[in-house]
């Protein structure tokens, strides 16, 4: 995919990121000078001031005058298949999750819609808008698409901070899910939602979730930003005797 190469400070940030997650630098443990840094990176100062700035306003790290600069915390990192909410995730990671709901209303559902959550022409769907926070930053833009039948009119104004929760008080609790992931960049839309500038990389969630008969009952789109966890993908290995054909990269629902 073609578009903006993260610039050398981002570089500096995500390696710093790294070194913090896998346990050579822990919670408590002072990081080396700039110059050290500066060496190590083959970068400038003003570039290693940058990277850290950015694990800084994150809460990665911590800077005591005269003393350096410190780890605070690590970044959490959960597995694709994993059953953690995004709540949970958030305050696995240290912040405090809220959420808001820039938009909701009522739609005919379109080809897309009607391809995804199986439903007929003439089908409508609840499409609900939300941004998720850690703490006052936002780290998750949604677009979740829901066949209206399933969702009583009487509720569908107060709907809650989980639509999984919901679909499951209403039986049609969410048992499995595929999603299609990729790095996208950061357009109009989830640059406004998310704080950032147009460019900025993003992970990208297609997903369609089922409920336990196979029925689709959840259609989303999620855009994530990568400063508060990390999302893994555990891969098994075919034995050498196995007949796998075409395998094909499928990430199970996180929930």
């Amino acid at each position: 995919m073609s578009g903006r190469r993260p610039n050398l400070a981002e570089k500096v940030r995500d390696e710093l990121r790294e070194l913090i997650s896998n346990g050579t630098y822990n919670v408590g443990d002072r990081l080396p000078n700039e110059d050290e840094m500066s060496e190590k990176f083959a970068v400038s100062r003003a570039t290693v001031r940058e990277g850290y700035r950015a694990l800084l306003d994150a809460g990665y790290l911590s800077r005591l005058h005269g003393k350096g600069t410190f780890v605070t915390r690590i970044p959490q990192r959960h597995g694709l298949d994993s059953s953690v909410g995004y709540a949970a995730m958030i305050q696995a990671a240290g912040f405090t999750p809220s959420i808001k709901t820039i938009a909701q209303r009522v739609q005919p559902a379109d080809d897309t819609d009607q391809a995804r959550l199986n439903l007929d022409r003439g089908a409508e769907v609840l499409v609900v808008e939300r941004v998720r926070f850690a703490d006052d930053r936002p780290v998750v833009y949604s677009i979740d698409r829901v066949p209206l039948a399933l969702v009583p009119e009487e509720i569908r104004e107060n709907l809650g901070p989980s639509l999984f929760d919901t679909l499951e008080n209403l039986k049609h609790g969410v048992r499995n899910g595929r999603a299609k992931l990729l790095p996208v960049l950061a357009g109009p839309q989830e640059a406004e939602q998310l704080h950032l500038k147009e460019g900025d990389p993003l992970l990208y969630f297609d997903e369609v979730d089922y409920d336990i008969d196979g029925t689709p009952v959840l259609a989303s789109f999620e855009w994530h930003t990568g400063d508060v966890f990390e999302m893994w993908l555990n891969r098994h290995a075919h034995p050498p005797d196995s007949r796998v054909k075409s395998p094909t990269a499928i990430a199970e629902s996180r929930y």
